[in-house]
């Protein structure tokens, strides 16, 4: 309590134990929005990657293609797309290479494309590696 001389030692201690733990659990979530910040930037990074596999690929099914795309899945490796001058730059953040392909098919008259990626700390959901030899 407070007396004539102000602070005790007691309160005082009390008071900057509160102060401390409210400083830290700030920090702690302060540290969770950059992080969470930093993994909504690297997951747009990726599926625009994928995004740009898939129109490079449509773009090398409607001028390049020369089989009749059906209900069966093909298989366009990036070194395919190479090829025609429709590769993309497959690398993460960091610069680190990264594999990937795309998944063709026809169904019901429209074209249906899908683009994997892998790469160290990002890997598309149902990328199958023996798809990108």
């Amino acid at each position: 309590m407070l007396n004539k001389n102000g602070w005790g030692l007691q309160e005082m201690l009390i008071l900057s134990g509160v102060l401390v733990l409210f400083l830290i659990v700030a920090i702690f979530f302060i540290y969770r929005l950059y992080a969470d910040m930093g993994n909504e930037f690297n997951n747009d990074y990726y599926v625009s990657m994928e995004e740009d596999l898939e129109r490079n690929a449509l773009i090398y099914l409607e001028d390049y293609y020369n089989d009749t795309l059906t209900s069966d899945e093909v298989t366009i490796a990036t070194e395919v797309l190479e090829q025609y001058d429709l590769g993309v730059i497959l690398s993460d953040s960091m610069g680190r290479d990264c594999s990937g392909y795309v998944v063709a098919s026809k169904s019901m008259g429209k074209t249906n494309v899908k683009g994997y990626i892998s790469c160290s700390n990002y890997t598309t959901e149902g990328y199958e590696e023996w798809r990108d030899n």
